[in-house]
């Protein structure tokens, strides 16, 4: 049987809303989708709400348009500004027969995670909740505790929280458009499960994502996100500091960055464009200089998720890889290796094995619709309501291939 969803995302450059089906030869069918750029958020905040239900109107219609079908109800990923991340730890005795760990066992862990998260809570609402790792009698860490013979069993279980306001704004909108809304999810976390194999997530992963106003920095292990981090600068960013230095319009700016190719030595620039004044006079630039300007604006980004990463060393290993998202740097040629020189870890860019959409700009839309197949599948009954999803979000995916 097929089952058709609609989900739609918000980037900080693009909205993108895509209709997918499942149970065909695929996992997941794109079957339309509508990509509309607007202005975004920063800081917490959208830059011009005021055009925020236009661009949500368009984005929705194209993607009707292309699937020839209407939307009724859609899932909704939340932005990595408006989420947050919680991760505990906790411990229940083995109630299983002759010592072993049952599901109840491991239902409780995480019930008793819930419960200590609970009591420290400050405000949101949980979408997500996820075990990063069982341990039976604090011994070696596995992500299948069934079965396994002990007195104790422990887990780290991680909460992604969503703010209230941007919840608010999208009921708001949503009814406004005369849709229902599903659930909410986190586009970055699904990202993470659909990208990585559970071995894997056996050793913590270092997710970056850099997009066109910020970049955001994840840490994933098991099938959870135990640390999460926004950072305030893009690709965006770097395209905006070439406008400014050699005093050029952004999309001008924007087609010179793509002309760049980043090497450990040097930055070379191959064929690039031709610019000219307000009155068809060309305009001539010292090539050192451009490059120069480039150079500073992409170390700057570097070594800010550097310092981010260091930040999060404490759930990371020596050789944890870093998975590289987003059309920011990843779309830069050499933009792979080069961080990967600057950060002295092994850097992939992963792509989903979709026929649509297939770049690293879309990786999180994708991962928000496999998240919203895999909630599908893995929901009972009484959390089949609005209320209940966000209530107790979606279970842990430990069983998850």
């Amino acid at each position: 049987m097929r089952t058709q969803v609609a989900a739609i995302e918000f980037g900080t450059s693009k909205i993108v809303t895509v209709i997918a089906e499942s149970g065909g030869f695929n996992r997941c069918d794109i079957i339309g989708s509508g990509t509309v750029p607007y202005d975004g958020y920063q800081g917490g905040d959208w830059v011009t709400p005021n055009r925020l239900a236009q661009a949500v109107f368009n984005s929705i219609s194209a993607a009707e348009k292309d699937a020839n079908t209407k939307i009724k109800d859609i899932y909704i990923g939340i932005p990595c500004e408006y989420v947050h991340v919680v991760s505990t730890e906790a411990s229940v005795a083995i109630r299983g027969e002759r010592g072993r760990v049952s599901e109840e066992d491991i239902d409780e862990v995480q019930d008793m995670a819930a419960n200590v998260f609970r009591f420290d809570r400050k405000g949101g609402n949980v979408i997500h909740r996820s075990p990063a790792w069982f341990s039976i009698d604090n011994g070696k860490r596995t992500m299948v505790p069934l079965n396994m013979q002990g007195q104790n069993l422990s887990a780290k279980v991680s909460f992604v929280v969503a703010d209230q306001m941007f919840l608010d704004d999208m009921r708001e909108l949503m009814d406004s458009m005369g849709l229902c809304i599903n659930g909410f999810l986190s586009p970055s976390f699904g990202e993470q499960l659909l990208l990585t194999s559970l071995e894997e997530r056996e050793k913590p992963g270092i997710f970056v994502n850099v997009g066109f106003l910020n970049t955001e920095i994840s840490v994933i292990e098991g099938d959870a996100m135990v640390y999460h981090a926004v950072l305030p600068m893009g690709g965006g960013h770097i395209t905006e500091d070439l406008s400014n230095a050699m005093e050029i319009r952004e999309h001008e700016a924007e087609q010179l960055k793509r002309c760049f190719v980043l090497g450990a030595d040097r930055f070379e620039l191959i064929d690039p464009p031709r610019f000219t004044d307000e009155y068809g006079r060309k305009l001539d630039f010292e090539p050192d200089f451009v490059k120069d300007c480039m150079r500073k604006s992409v170390d700057e980004l570097c070594g800010m998720i550097e310092m981010t990463i260091e930040d999060a060393k404490d759930h990371l290993l020596p050789r944890s890889v870093v998975y590289l998202t987003g059309g920011g740097l990843a779309l830069i040629r050499g933009g792979r290796e080069y961080l990967s020189s600057k950060l002295k870890r092994p850097v992939k860019t992963p792509l989903p094995k979709m026929q649509k959409l297939n770049s690293p700009v879309y990786t999180s839309i994708m991962g928000l619709v496999d998240l919203i197949f895999d909630s599908i599948e893995q929901r009972s009954p009484e959390q089949d309501t609005l209320p209940g999803r966000l209530a107790e979000g979606f279970r842990g995916l430990f069983n998850r291939k």
